[in-house]
């Protein structure tokens, strides 16, 4: 830790879980790829990337939205 004028001896932080696992991408992008395929086929537009999903609808009221 640093502040002020202060810095600490070093800390090993012993939890959290791993990250940066190559394979993690490809396996969200086939778990996501149904939600996405899903907007297709409604004729909606939807955007997926890496772990995110974007979902865009659009209607002329307000009651058609909903």
């Amino acid at each position: 830790m640093k502040f002020n004028d202060f810095i600490s001896e070093y800390i090993d932080i012993m939890n959290g879980i791993g990250q940066g696992d190559p394979i993690s991408m490809l396996l969200y992008v086939i778990y996501n790829a149904d939600l996405l395929e899903a907007l297709h086929r409604l004729d909606e537009d939807a955007i997926g990337y890496v772990d995110d999903a974007l979902v865009i609808l659009t209607a002329k009221t307000f009651k058609e939205m909903t």
